[in-house]
């Protein structure tokens, strides 16, 4: 069903129209099992080697010890956030489509109040619009006793005038209104517009184009110096019809998608414990506060004693008297 682009008045300035938006957000989460390089309570001391040198760390629970694959499974918990980001991301990105012709695409100009004048002029920036995205632009003017005393507003009766002139929803119609007979020479007048686009617009005619039309009617409506209602209206048209098809980047949203998307994944690998020092920690050994370390006979790198058989780094055997259990025998 067709809906509001947005309207104005004149003395009530532009409103937007009937879009909407949605938001999400997480919880967080913390580990329980701890990694320092520093003794701390009910810790106990490792070693492992990089890059030739030994390595020590405290940590409450055996780093050596592989943990279960079906830890995994918990990232299905994490699957429906994922997704959404990604459709956050292809929210992010939009690039209009033009709409097919399938439809009466007949631009109406209908001057029912008489105050459009020539209209050659605003059927050309009506017709140049069409051509550029496929959507039927529409004007038609009303008086104000057409409406008030039967509708609670203009945007109602838009609806009807769209609903009762189209029979599709490829549309966008903008309805002006002005008081009963009046002429420029009785001050001010208390005109009002809307704007009704219908569904299949939407990919075009988004909740930022709208505004930014909105916008520039408005002002143009008000600088009566300037602009004819008609010339008003055309200028509004011409100045959005370049831009109007142009892909867009809504930035806020891309970076809300990315903190979310780097939040769940940080979340994730906390809660199943993915620790990027994993395949070191494999390695490790348990060892004293005491222990000794020693270069190797072969390669003269530094191993610690008591904690390996053969040099960790060469794989030459090394001293008994340095393998573990050596000095209690």
């Amino acid at each position: 069903m067709p809906h509001s682009s947005g309207g104005g008045s004149h003395g009530g300035g532009s409103h937007g129209g009937s879009h909407h938006s949605s938001h999400s957000h997480g919880g967080s989460g913390r580990s329980s099992r701890h990694v320092r390089s520093t003794y701390f309570p009910d810790a106990r001391r490792y070693v492992y080697y990089d890059h030739h040198r030994p390595v020590y760390v405290y940590a409450d629970y055996d780093i050596t010890e592989k943990r279960s694959p079906l830890r995994f499974l918990m990232l299905l918990f994490y699957l429906p956030f994922i997704l959404f980001t990604f459709s956050m991301f292809a929210e992010a990105y939009h690039h209009p489509h033009k709409l097919p012709q399938n439809y009466d695409y007949k631009i109406v100009v209908e001057d029912k109040a008489n105050v459009l004048g020539n209209t050659a002029e605003l059927r050309n920036s009506l017709v140049a619009f069409y051509n550029r995205t496929g959507i039927s632009p529409a004007v038609i003017t009303v008086e104000n006793s057409d409406w008030q005393g039967n509708y609670s507003d203009l945007e109602n009766y838009a609806y009807d005038l769209y609903v009762n002139h189209f029979a599709d929803e490829s549309h966008w119609l903008i309805v002006y209104s002005t008081p009963d007979g009046y002429s420029s020479s009785d001050g001010f007048e208390d005109w009002y517009w809307e704007g009704m686009q219908g569904n299949d617009t939407d990919d075009v005619l988004t909740e930022s184009v709208t505004n930014s039309f909105n916008d520039e009617l408005q002002k143009n409506l008000t600088a009566r110096t300037r602009y004819t209602v008609s010339s008003a209206i055309s200028t509004s048209f011409d100045d959005l019809t370049p831009t109007v098809m142009k892909s867009k980047v809504n930035w806020t949203m891309l970076f809300t998608s990315i903190a979310i998307l780097a939040f769940v994944c940080l979340h994730a690998c906390l809660m199943i414990g993915i620790n990027p020092k994993a395949r070191k920690y494999a390695k490790a050994k348990p060892c004293s506060d005491a222990a000794q370390e020693k270069a190797c006979e072969y390669c003269g790198y530094t191993y610690v004693v008591d904690t390996c058989t053969e040099c960790p780094h060469c794989g030459a055997p090394i001293p008994p008297e340095d393998q573990p259990g050596a000095r209690f025998t």
